[in-house]
């Protein structure tokens, strides 16, 4: 499985596991932690992990589209601001979704790992 541009995923899971409060590896060592997975349990390890990242990160996208549903219902509230309000939620959504999808594909690819490691 080939991925045009993992950067975003690798921003979106360094912010997630920062804030994260689970007992897996430090936001720094995830990194060293894809590097050394060698065996069965270590990739799917991985793989929970980005299967939660993806899951916060739509429930994230979530919170964005009611903030728009909101500036949409509402405009004359924000004035001129708000074309770059909805502008600006919209690319927020668009970046959450974007990073939620290659967190699944991760996890995909680490499941992945983890049957060949049999």
């Amino acid at each position: 499985m080939k991925f045009k541009n993992i950067a975003p995923l690798f921003i979106a899971v360094g912010l997630m596991s920062a804030c994260a409060t689970n007992t897996g590896p430090k936001p720094h060592s995830w990194a060293k932690a894809v590097q050394n997975a060698d065996s069965r349990d270590a990739h799917m390890r991985l793989a929970d992990h980005y299967e939660d990242v993806a899951k916060t990160l739509d429930a994230d996208a979530q919170e964005e589209r009611e903030i728009l549903e909101e500036y949409m219902a509402k405009p004359w509230k924000y004035g001129k601001r708000i074309q770059d309000l909805k502008s600006r939620a919209d690319a927020m959504v668009r970046d959450l979704e974007m990073a939620a999808k290659e967190s699944r594909q991760m996890a995909e690819y680490h499941r992945q790992m983890a049957v060949e490691e049999r």
